[in-house]
C-alpha cells in the first residue's frame, strides 16, 4: 500500500500522497478521454525549476477571450464581457481561494495560455494589436482537482478542492467522490499509443522570406542607431501540412529537446505542444522570481568544440549584452509592484546547456506588495521583455510594424494560477501549435546595433530546427529566400 498521508485543510481541501513518482504522461493518457485534460511537464529534471509535474481534467470553468470580448463559461452558466480580461481573471480567483497546501505548489486552479496580444491589457495600454489571431488571447481553465508530481521527492498526490460547492455537506461529499475519482485514475494502466504514422508532411512555407527577415533586421537597426531602442526581439511563423499524432509527436519533442516548462494542452480547435526551457514568472508566497533567457549558441558535434561553444557564449560582448539589458528590464518591471530595495539580480549570464542549443539564463527576484495580488505581478512582467526587447512599448511597435501580424500564443506565455495565490508561467517558446493538418511555430532573436542578419537568421534557424526535423522526419532544414 503506498498512501502514506491524507489530510484536511481548514475543510476546504484534502491531499492524498502517494510514495510513488507516477509518470505523468501515464496519468494523462488515464485523463485524456475527460473533457480538456492538460499536462504541465517537467520533462528535465532541476531540483528549482522542475520538480513539479500537473496533471488535471473536467474543469469546472473556462475563461476564454479575444479581440476585446470574453466569456467565462461554467457547467450552469455563461457569462460574456468586454473589458479588462486580467481583471476578469483575478476576480475568478478570488471566489475560488484555497488555504495553501505545505510542499505543493498546485491547489486546484487556473491552467493554460496568455498569448501575445494580451499586452494591449498590461502596462503597455498604448499598444494596440494588429490583425487578429487564429486563437484566443487567452484560454484559462479552472480545475478544482489534479495530480501533482514531486520529482524530487518521488510521490505523487492526489489534489481535491470541493470546488465549485461552497455547502459545507455538499462540499465534502464532492471531496470524497473526487478523491475515489482521482484514485481510479491513478490506477489506471492505460496501453501506451502506438508510434506516428508517417504524417507525409509537405514542405515547410516560411511565413517571411528569408530576405524580408534580413530587410527586417536592418530596419530595427536603424532604429537602434536612432535610439529609440536598445534590443529589439525580431520572429518568423513557419507552417507546415501533414498527419500527426499529436501525443506522439509530443513524447518525440520532449525525447529530444526535454524542458522545465513543457505542456501538452488539447483544445478544442488547436493543441499546444510546449518545450520551452524559460520561466516568465514564478511567485511562491510574496517572493516573485523570472528567469530570462537571452544570447544564445548552438551545440558543437564534438565534446571539445562543444565546450568552446559554450565558453564562447560566456565571453561573447554582444550575448551578454543581450542578457544584461533584459535584467535591467526586468528589475524595473518588478520593481512596479515589488518591496522598494528587495529587487535583485540573484544570478547574471549563466550558461544552460540544452540539446540543440547553450544558453546564457539570468534570475531576479523580489518581494511582492502587501497591495499587489498575482494578477498586478504578471500584468507588470507580461510580455517577456526577451521577446520584445527594450524599452519594452518602444520595442512592441516596432515589432508590430516589421512582423505586420499578430503573434498569437508564441511569446504570451502558458503555466497555472493555483488557487492560494502561487503562480508559475512559462514563456512560450519551442513550441508546436497544430490544427487540422496544420502545423506552426515560431522562431525569433535578439537585434542589437552590432548584429550580423546573417548570423541572426541563423540562429533563429539553430532553434527551428529541432521543431521541424520532429515535423520533417529529420530533413535537413532551409530557409526559403
Amino acid at each position: 500500500m503506498h498512501a502514506v498521508a491524507a489530510r484536511d485543510l481548514m475543510a476546504e481541501a484534502k491531499v492524498v500522497t502517494h510514495s510513488v513518482e507516477k509518470d505523468p504522461l501515464e496519468i494523462f493518457r488515464a485523463l485524456s478521454g475527460e473533457t480538456l485534460p492538460v499536462l504541465l511537464q517537467s520533462a528535465r529534471r532541476d531540483p528549482r525549476a522542475g520538480r513539479f509535474s500537473l496533471v488535471a481534467s473536467d474543469p469546472f470553468m473556462v475563461l476564454r477571450f479575444r479581440e476585446g470580448r470574453g466569456v467565462l463559461s461554467s457547467r450552469s452558466r455563461e457569462e460574456v464581457f468586454d473589458g479588462d480580461p486580467f481583471a476578469v481573471l483575478q476576480e475568478a480567483l478570488d471566489r475560488c481561494r484555497i488555504a495553501p497546501l505545505p510542499g505543493i505548489p498546485f491547489a486546484g486552479g487556473a491552467i493554460g495560455y496568455l498569448g501575445y496580444g494580451l499586452r494591449c491589457w498590461t502596462e503597455a495600454r498604448a499598444i494596440h494589436a494588429t490583425l487578429p489571431g487564429r486563437w484566443p488571447d487567452m484560454h484559462l481553465a479552472f480545475y478544482d482537482r489534479a495530480f501533482v508530481v514531486d520529482h524530487v521527492l518521488k510521490c505523487t498526490h492526489l489534489v481535491v478542492t470541493g470546488l465549485p460547492e461552497t455547502g459545507p455537506s455538499r462540499r465534502r461529499e464532492k471531496l470524497r467522490g473526487d478523491l475515489r475519482r482521482l484514485q481510479r485514475h491513478y490506477e489506471t494502466r492505460p496501453e501506451r499509443e502506438q508510434e506516428a504514422h508517417d504524417p507525409h508532411p509537405q514542405e515547410p512555407e516560411f511565413a517571411t522570406s528569408k530576405e524580408q527577415y534580413l530587410r527586417n533586421i536592418l530596419r530595427a537597426q536603424e532604429y537602434l542607431a536612432a535610439g529609440d531602442i536598445y534590443q529589439v526581439n525580431l520572429s518568423h511563423k513557419i507552417r507546415m501540412e501533414g498527419n500527426w499524432r499529436p501525443l506522439a509527436l509530443y513524447q518525440g519533442l520532449l525525447a529530444s529537446h526535454p524542458a522545465c516548462f513543457a505542456a501538452y494542452l488539447p483544445l478544442r480547435d488547436h493543441t499546444v505542444l510546449c518545450a520551452s526551457p524559460e520561466r516568465l514568472v514564478r511567485l511562491t508566497g510574496r517572493r516573485a522570481e523570472t528567469s530570462p533567457i537571452k544570447g544564445t549558441r548552438a551545440r558543437a558535434s564534438s565534446p571539445e568544440l562543444d565546450r568552446q561553444a559554450a565558453l564562447a557564449l560566456t565571453e561573447g560582448v554582444k550575448e551578454r549584452a543581450e542578457n544584461v539589458m533584459i535584467v535591467d528590464l526586468a528589475r524595473n518591471d518588478l520593481g512596479r509592484v515589488c518591496l522598494p530595495g528587495s529587487v535583485r539580480a540573484e544570478e547574471v549570464c549563466r550558461v544552460e546547456t540544452l540539446p540543440s542549443v547553450h544558453h546564457l539564463v539570468s534570475t531576479v527576484t523580489g518581494r511582492l506588495r502587501p497591495d499587489a495580488v498575482p494578477v498586478d505581478l504578471v500584468r507588470a512582467l507580461f510580455p517577456g521583455g526577451s521577446m520584445t526587447g527594450a524599452p519594452k512599448i518602444r520595442a512592441m511597435e516596432i515589432i508590430d510594424e516589421l512582423e505586420g501580424a499578430e503573434r498569437g500564443i508564441y511569446s504570451g506565455s502558458l503555466g497555472y494560477f493555483s488557487f492560494h495565490g502561487d503562480l508559475d508561467l512559462n514563456i512560450v517558446i519551442r513550441t508546436l501549435i497544430l490544427s487540422g493538418r496544420g502545423a506552426e511555430l515560431q522562431v525569433g532573436g535578439a537585434i542589437l546595433a552590432e548584429s550580423e542578419p546573417e548570423a541572426e537568421y541563423q540562429e533563429t534557424l539553430d532553434k527551428a530546427r529541432p521543431l521541424l526535423g520532429l515535423l520533417t522526419g529529420s530533413r535537413p532544414l532551409a530557409g526559403r529566400s
